[in-house]
């Protein structure tokens, strides 16, 4: 099962701990489902519609550590079985986020990833929130959720 990776930045103070009980409530939502605006050029590249991960490859994490070091912000790890990647046959449920090349699409080139919709709490290990004590943990591990 691969794991992925959301880093939940605080850009308007409201507080880590704060977003992390909206995440643990809602689970990973979009800047839609959230009332957000976002700059036109955003909308265009349709990130008000989309969850975005890192995957656990060199440019994935070097990317995922960036956001982590800049500081005021934390990790949710993502395992869901629902979350493929494309392939040969299927498109896959994530798409490359290539920046500003467009809407997300294909494959990822820079560790990037991003999933249309929104990912329930079920689906994601919260930082600070959840432990591998938490119950269900194994079972969350598999991808399965943790009930």
């Amino acid at each position: 099962m691969k794991e992925y990776r959301s880093v939940i930045i605080d850009k308007n103070g409201v507080g880590i701990a704060a977003l992390q009980q909206s995440v643990a409530a809602n689970g990973l939502q979009t800047a839609q489902t959230l009332g957000i605006q976002l700059a036109a050029g955003s909308v265009r590249l349709e990130h008000h519609l989309h969850v975005f991960l890192w995957d656990d490859s060199t440019e994935g994490q070097k990317g995922y550590i960036r956001l982590i070091l800049a500081g005021n912000c934390f990790a949710v790890r993502v395992r869901w079985v629902n979350l493929t990647e494309p392939g040969l046959i299927f498109n896959g449920t994530l798409h490359g986020d290539g920046g500003h090349n467009g809407p997300p699409h294909g494959r990822s080139y820079n560790g990037a990833w991003a999933y249309k919709g929104n990912i329930d709490r079920n689906y994601c290990f919260i930082d600070g929130v959840d432990t591998t004590q938490t119950q269900g943990y194994n079972r969350w591990l598999t991808g399965n959720g943790w009930v």
